[in-house]
């Protein structure tokens, strides 16, 4: 009876099953600047390792071979034609192109995958690399490694080939791990969204149409039935289906020698090294001095995503420094200097395309505590105070391309209060404290970033007393590395 299910199964399929599955493959001639001498080589070890993958049923393009081979000159281009990847999807019915691009540079081979999709025009997947090796088996390695960190990326793990009432036949793909009894989501395909500047496509919306239990395996097929339904739409061919069981995490291989990271998913330690501005300004009466000078410090930031879109975040910073005098009498000329921070906040990270490594606006709020420590001298108004309250901040966080991102922050406290501990400038009738910064990412690795910025911070609050007003303002440029944890 289940041969009999299949065979009406694939039946009803031919005639409605319309999109080629992700899970269906074929490698591109693998293109390189030596006239293919590492192309090839590169090509057969990759091929040999799709045959035998268990995400992809693997389709050879040798019956299109004499068609590349008219077009061997101008190859890279033709391979990145829309109608000429449609075309080869039609053919073979893949629903992954796979394209290797090798280019002989001084120190290494440039490499890059770039995954596309049955129109040709779709990008799934795209990466690269300067490997410093002629080892064809590490070559093929990085990309093996690339095609195990894009089965992770594609959203279903079978496809719908055919319905025959409640019973569907499965597409599940050459080797992929299914077993009878293993319970199964069924969802449809709603919109796809691709990055604004990559244009590649990083998130699928999809709708959830019912669940069920596979009741029998073939070599590339699986029968299952529907238990139970979320709404009124029907089944179809091509819809996307979810097995039970979790996706194992593909490892890096040691032996391969060329590491491929992937980015990390619990949260970010940056350290930054920094160069301060420093201005202090005293009102006394109706005169004013001012001191100034230069303080070196380290930032200390460490983020925790509790989900994708929230996150906590402690931050410590330390600067030392000496300030002179810069304008006005003062008993002093020259004082030692030092300023600390304390952040502790939280907040709601929105992605305005749905995916974490697009653009990120950061909403947050929380505790700080801002000091700032002089030699004493109380004839001058010089001391240690701190500004204290509830932060609030927000924080645009924007891909320029693959590599650079550019961020813009703003913090303020709405309500900090002024403390010290040498009594001198006595209870204060306003205070603000305002902080603004802009600057630069480079995505290095996967895993680490190297960060750049220039930030201005102004302090100030505001007496009755002998002395009317005292602020603070730093421009500081800063340099550090981000890791992904």
């Amino acid at each position: 009876m289940k041969y009999l299910l299949l065979f009406f199964g694939l039946i009803f399929s031919i005639a409605s099953f319309g999109q080629s599955s992700m899970r269906r493959c074929t490698l591109l001639p693998i293109t390189d600047s030596v006239e293919g001498a590492v192309g090839f080589k590169v090509f057969q070890e990759v091929e040999e390792g799709l045959k035998t993958s268990n995400w992809c049923t693997y389709v050879s393009n040798s019956s299109m071979i004499s068609i590349f081979s008219r077009y061997r000159e101008n190859l890279p281009q033709y391979l990145r034609s829309k109608e000429v990847l449609k075309t080869v999807s039609e053919k073979l019915n893949v629903g992954s192109l796979l394209l290797v691009t090798i280019k002989n540079e001084i120190d290494g081979y440039d490499m890059r995958l770039t995954v596309y999709g049955e129109n040709g025009e779709d990008v799934y997947f795209n990466e690269n690399i300067l490997v410093k090796t002629q080892d064809i088996n590490k070559m093929a390695g990085v990309v093996n490694n690339w095609l195990e960190m894009y089965a992770k990326t594609i959203p279903y793990d079978a496809k719908i080939n055919g319905v025959l009432g409640d019973q569907i036949t499965l597409d599940v793909g050459k080797s992929h791990v299914v077993t009878v009894g293993q319970q199964f989501i069924v969802k449809r395909p709603v919109k796809k969204k691709k990055h604004p500047l990559l244009k590649e496509v990083v998130d699928w919306e999809a709708e959830t149409l019912a669940t069920g239990k596979v009741f029998s395996v073939s070599d590339n097929q699986a029968l299952g039935i529907i238990q139970s339904y979320k709404g009124n739409k029907k089944i179809n061919a091509g819809d996307w289906v979810r097995l039970e069981v979790a996706k194992v995490e593909i490892l890096d291989d040691p032996t391969l020698g060329v590491e491929v990271e992937t980015p990390g998913t619990l949260g970010v330690l940056s350290v930054n090294l920094f160069g301060s501005s420093h201005n202090t300004r005293i009102t006394k009466g109706a005169k004013t001095k001012r001191l100034h000078g230069y303080l070196l410090g380290v930032d200390l930031r460490g983020e925790a995503w509790i989900t994708r879109q929230y996150f906590a975040a402690l931050e410590v910073e330390r600067s030392l420094g000496n300030l002179k005098k810069a304008s006005g009498n003062a008993e002093k000329s020259s004082v030692g200097a030092g300023t600390g921070v304390f952040k502790l906040t939280g907040g709601y990270k929105y992605l305005p395309i749905g995916f974490f490594y697009g653009p990120q606006i950061d909403l947050y709020g929380g505790f700080a505590n801002f000091t700032y420590d002089l030699d004493v001298s109380k004839v001058d108004g010089y001391g240690k105070n701190s500004f204290t309250g509830i932060l609030l901040g927000t924080k645009a966080n924007i891909p320029i391309n693959r590599e650079f991102r550019v961020f813009a922050k703003g913090e303020f406290m709405p309500f900090p209060s002024f403390n010290e501990s040498d009594k001198i400038f006595g209870d204060a009738k306003s205070v603000s404290s305002l902080d603004l910064e802009i600057g630069l990412n480079y995505q290095y690795t996967p895993r680490m970033s190297f960060d750049g910025s220039f930030e201005t911070m102004s302090r100030k609050a505001k007496f009755n007393g002998e002395f009317k007003e005292i602020s603070y303002k730093d421009n500081r440029l800063k340099l550090g590395l981000s890791f992904n944890f």
